[in-house]
Formats: C-alpha cells, sequence, structure tokens
C-alpha cells in the first residue's frame, strides 16, 4: 500500500488544488431511523413498508440521534466534506400514508438539522447538502412527479428548509451552507419508479418516466432560481446550486440532463438546440463505444448487445421530447442554472449487459434493461475517469464534483459478508479512483470534489444486503464497525491516501 500511496503523491505534488473536498455522502432516509412508524414522518416508502414489498429500515444507522458518532468519524478520516440531506417528510411531517393538504413545518425538526450541519461546520468540514434524494411526504401523494404542479411545491419547500436552517445557523454565530444538491439523480429516479419498478409508484410506463423526468427538470430550474433568489435578498454569499447525475453510458439518459439544462449559459439559441445536442451525443458515443470495446472486445456479443440497447433508449429517451422542461430551461430569469457538474459514478455500463441464461427470472426481476446487482457491478478506474473526462470536455469554468463513488458487496442482514465474485476489494478500489482523480487533475481537469458512498453501511432502498460502507454497520447493535463487511479496513486506507494527496 505505501508504495501506491507514495506514487499518487509525487504525482498530485503539483496538480492537486490546495481546496480539494474529501468527503463521504449519505441521504436521510437511509441513515437517519426512525420513519413510517406510528406518530413518525410517513415518506413515500410507508406503503411498502406496511405492505412488506420491502425490508423496514428501522432504526437504520440512527445517524438522526447520534449523527455526532458518524460526523466524529469522518474528521478521524481526515475528511473536510460530509454530504448529507435535509427529509421533506421530516420538516412536513405527517403520520398517514394518502395524500393529504400540507402540514406544518415541525421547527424542532429544523432545529435538529441545523445542529447536524452545525456539527459538520465545526469539526472543519464542507456540508453538501441535498434537498431531494429520492423521497418526499407522505403527503404528497406516490406519484407526485407526474403532478404538474410539483415543482413549484419543491422549490417553496427548497427555499424555506434553506432559509430556515441557515438562519438558525447564523445565529449560532455560523456561516450558511454554500453547496446545495437540489435533486439527487433526477435522470434516474423516473426509470427506477416508473420503468423498472424498483421505487413506490402508482402508474407505471415509459410516458410516466417521461412525465416524472420532464417535472423533475423543472423542478430544479424553480429551485435553483428559489435558492439564489434568497441568497440574494439575505445578502448571504453566493451559493453552488446543481443537481447530480448517475453516470450511465447512455446520453439520452445521462449527459444530456446537464446539456441541455446548461444551453443557454453556453449561448446556445434554442433554434439550435437540436444541433448542439446531436453533436454532444456523438462524442459522448464515441467515448464509450471505445471503453466498451476495451471491456468486451470488438467482436463480442456483449458489444453487439450494447449497441442494440444503446439504439433502444437513443429512441425511448429524447432529451428535446419536452417542451414544458425546455420552455422553463430558455423563459429562466438566469441563464447560469448549475454552478458545477455533480457525478454519481459506479458502473456507468450496469444497464448495458446482456442477458445471461436462464433468462425469464431477469428479466421478470427488472434485469437487465437498467442494472445487474449491485454487488455484481464491475469497477474501472478508466471508465471512470472515462466519465469524468466525458463532462470534462465543454465544462468550460464549471468545477466537477464526485458527490458519489463507491463499492458493494453481498451481505444480508445479521449475515457474513459474501465475497465478491471478482474478489476486488475496497482498499483496492479506492486507490484505484483516487488515483484516476490524480490522473485527471494532473491532465487539467477541473475536479474538486471526491465524496466515498458511503461512510458506513446503511439501508439501500428496500434492501439491506447490499453494502457500500468503508465501515461496516451492526444494524442489530447499532455500532459502527473499525473494519468494513469483508473484513478491510478500507477507512483507515481512504485515511491514509488522504493524508498522503494532502502532503507537500
Amino acid at each position: 500500500m505505501a508504495e501506491k500511496i507514495s506514487t499518487i503523491r509525487d504525482r498530485a505534488d503539483h496538480t492537486l488544488p490546495p481546496d480539494f473536498l474529501f468527503g463521504v455522502s449519505n441521504a436521510a432516509y437511509q441513515v437517519e431511523g426512525g420513519y413510517n412508524r406510528p406518530g413518525g414522518p410517513y415518506n413515500n416508502w410507508a406503503e411498502w413498508e406496511q405492505k412488506g414489498k420491502v425490508e423496514e429500515p428501522g432504526d437504520t444507522c440512527r445517524f438522526w440521534d447520534r449523527y455526532r458518532e458518524h460526523i466524529d468519524l469522518a474528521v478521524s478520516l481526515g475528511l473536510n466534506a460530509f454530504r448529507l440531506s435535509l427529509e421533506w417528510a421530516r420538516l412536513q411531517p405527517s403520520s398517514g400514508t394518502g395524500k393529504s393538504p400540507a402540514p406544518p413545518w415541525d421547527e424542532k425538526a429544523l432545529d435538529r438539522y441545523a445542529a447536524m450541519v452545525g456539527a459538520v461546520l465545526d469539526a472543519g468540514m464542507e456540508p453538501v447538502v441535498t434537498l431531494h434524494h429520492f423521497t418526499h411526504p407522505a403527503w404528497c401523494g406516490t406519484d407526485l412527479w407526474l403532478d404538474d404542479s410539483s415543482p413549484g411545491l419543491f422549490a417553496d419547500f427548497a427555499a424555506r428548509a434553506a432559509g430556515e436552517v441557515n438562519q438558525r445557523l447564523a445565529s449560532t454565530g455560523k456561516r450558511p451552507i454554500r453547496i446545495w444538491v437540489t435533486i439527487n439523480e433526477p435522470n434516474l429516479l423516473g426509470l427506477l419508479t416508473y420503468v423498472t419498478g424498483e421505487h413506490p409508484h402508482g402508474k407505471v410506463g415509459i410516458s410516466a418516466a417521461r412525465r416524472a423526468s420532464e417535472n423533475l427538470t423543472i423542478a430544479h430550474v424553480r429551485a435553483y432560481n428559489a435558492l439564489h433568489d434568497l441568497y440574494e435578498e439575505m445578502g448571504w454569499n453566493r451559493p453552488q446550486v446543481s443537481f447530480n447525475n448517475y453516470c450511465m453510458c447512455f446520453y439520452p439518459l445521462d449527459k444530456a440532463g446537464f446539456d441541455v439544462v446548461r444551453a443557454p449559459s453556453q449561448g446556445i439559441p434554442r433554434s439550435g438546440l437540436e444541433v448542439h445536442i446531436r453533436s454532444r451525443k456523438e462524442e459522448w458515443d464515441r467515448r464509450f463505444r471505445s471503453l466498451a470495446e476495451e471491456r468486451w472486445g470488438r467482436r463480442s456479443f456483449q458489444i453487439l448487445y450494447y449497441r442494440f440497447i444503446n439504439a433502444v433508449y437513443g429512441r425511448l429517451a429524447d432529451p428535446l421530447g419536452s417542451m414544458r422542461a425546455i420552455d422553463a430551461i430558455y423563459s429562466s430569469p438566469r441563464t447560469d442554472l448549475v454552478d458545477y457538474l455533480g457525478l454519481d459514478i459506479y458502473d456507468p455500463f450496469t444497464a448495458a449487459y446482456a442477458p445471461k441464461p436462464p433468462t425469464p427470472r431477469r428479466i421478470k426481476d427488472g434485469e437487465p434493461l437498467l442494472h445487474t446487482p449491485l454487488w455484481e457491478n464491475h469497477y474501472d478506474a478508466r471508465e471512470f475517469g472515462g466519465v469524468i473526462r466525458g463532462y470534462a470536455e465543454d465544462a468550460g469554468a464549471l468545477p466537477i464534483y464526485i458527490l458519489e463513488n463507491g463499492m458493494c458487496h453481498r451481505q444480508a442482514y445479521g449475515k457474513a459478508a459474501a465475497p465478491r465474485s471478482d474478489g476486488l476489494t475496497r482498499d483496492a478500489f479506492v486507490k484505484n479512483m483516487l488515483g484516476e482523480i490524480v490522473s485527471c487533475i494532473a491532465d487539467g481537469v477541473p475536479v474538486k470534489a471526491y465524496s466515498f458512498w458511503s461512510l458506513t453501511d446503511n439501508y439501500e432502498w428496500g434492501s439491506f444486503e447490499p453494502r457500500f460502507g468503508l465501515h461496516e454497520y451492526d444494524f442489530s447493535r447499532g455500532e459502527i464497525r473499525e473494519k468494513d463487511g469483508q473484513g478491510v479496513a478500507a477507512g483507515k486506507v481512504y485515511a491514509d491516501l488522504i493524508s498522503a494527496l494532502k502532503s507537500r
């Protein structure tokens, strides 16, 4: 390990920005605990929990009550950033599963979130705060994002939540939050909900997914403007506001979202949008054809399948198909609608795997159209860097923040970890990925942040079986372990690498 760290440090001495952010990420519903219980805040997963469609999260990682343990652990690793989210269902809580009028705001929940963010600041870390991480209050109804009033409703929530938390921070002598994520992976949420059916839903189908994606785009535009309006009105320093994409090899489901939103700021008139998007897609496809050939070989069946499914998604997902979203973008009072490029990078080809026989069970389970099991994802530093470099081609002055990057292994609740089929462990994973970050920066790519998903194991959208933690979490005892579930001191390795990269 020492040799690898030395190599990274030597290359980084002249290229690593002094303000580079090393962090970890989490999401409220996945780590806080206490949701969807009698008297507790109910979100859109409550009905599925009650019907037994998913494992109940229970106390998960007890972050709501014991957040300082997690923050202290992050500090011990030498981190200077911590991503967390504000749960809408906690801030406007309801105790039922049906759609209903908006309830009052919970002042105590606002106090708690301000205390969490304040603890991150006191620890010398930059808080990166997400306003919508795949969940919404139960009182909004299951299919919130099919309702065309949802963008306005969300923007109002975003502005008030930011204002309330920031004012509480100011009352204790702390500065406002600088970095906001409006919506986590808006390019994926509609697909997971209405195509693969992995998230709670009423309706199903591609049309519903398109409608949801349209409203999510409009919601970001309105929330972006609402947050900037708030900061201007309050005299606070300008925030950095964006969303983060789940990175895939299919352009219409990935970079197209940023390219359309950014078009006005790049001087692209509406009349030239189609030509601009077509040229961006050609560049993206060239890059990923090359990466796919490196992975599978030019004449493999897998390459043929990748080309086929890429063509399918090219027809099903038209980035220019939503006039309402494009209207919102081009009528925005601000042409700048993202202040950084937020990326979540795992296996960018996870939706491109050819079916493995026997196919009926896999197709019934939603595979392989969007993903293989998380613990079967393939992780390649070249592909990780390929995504980053693809975004950097026309990033201009925008910084690139890697807001999620992590490795999964399989470990059922209360059971021992199953080894990954490729034998990969987290120490090797994080070395490879940070090595690629250093390489990108050395080549002039404006990467400004790397955040590992996640500090500890958590509740992974209906199941405890996928594990991503640098540190294992014993859910039965409510304890954070020293090593990860595979018995590797992954947290220490991350800490050692950070120390090496920061040294001069």
